[in-house]
């Protein structure tokens, strides 16, 4: 970092390489202030906190999965194929780093994000949705997203550390306690993370089309 000057935005590219290598739990402003070779009180001359540091890490993180879809439908793309794609690509970044669902979970745009936000919004309501209502669906879209990609990370975690639960395992396909159960695990419908996540996302869209044309009549 030596010749470096420090800034707001060295600060947040540093903070994202710690998470990713380290996780969440390493990224502090002390440690930083070390990284950086800064003394501590220099980092608030940029930034005022943890949670700003957080919202701006959250920013870097779905900027580096930003494509097309963000600025909106392409030319005669129906707009829940555009959404479907926005998620996807919001997803993919999610997971591609080290506990980014918990960083952009609950963060606040910066102000330097609020036109791109502004162009996102514009497009449902020149499909017809009204400004709350097209708020609305990016912030339950952002939801299921989050969830989904927080779930995967954790059960990637899981399968790294090899825990099993046979007891649990022999429960599941006992039909005799647990009917219902054990046929679904007998069905062999055991989707991988991806399916899921897109089976899900089609229910959601699904739905939103609905509640649209429900809203629109």
């Amino acid at each position: 970092m030596a010749g470096k000057a420090v800034s707001k935005e060295l600060i947040v590219e540093k903070a994202v390489e710690l998470l990713d290598s380290h996780g969440l739990a390493a990224v502090t402003l002390r440690r930083l202030a070390t990284e950086l070779g800064v003394s501590a009180p220099t980092l608030y001359w940029h930034i005022s906190g943890k949670r700003e540091l957080l919202d701006g890490m959250a920013e870097c993180l779905l900027r580096r999965g930003r494509t097309d879809a963000f600025d909106g439908p392409a030319e005669g793309q129906p707009w829940w194929e555009w959404l479907a794609e926005h998620a996807r690509a919001m997803f993919e970044t999610m997971i591609s780093v080290r506990d980014a669902p918990q960083v952009i979970a609950g963060n606040r745009p910066t102000p330097e994000s609020l036109t791109e936000i502004d162009v996102a919004i514009g497009a449902l309501v020149e499909a017809g949705f009204e400004p709350g209502d097209a708020q609305q669906v990016f912030f339950v879209l952002g939801g299921y997203v989050g969830g989904m990609a927080l779930e995967w990370q954790e059960e990637a975690a899981r399968e790294r550390e090899g825990v099993e639960n046979p007891e649990l395992h022999a429960a599941v396909t006992d039909a005799e306690r647990y009917p219902h159960i054990a046929a679904a695990m007998r069905s062999g419908v055991h989707r991988e993370p991806m399916e899921t996540f897109l089976l899900g996302l089609d229910l959601l869209i699904r739905g939103l089309r609905s509640w649209h044309a429900e809203r629109a009549s």
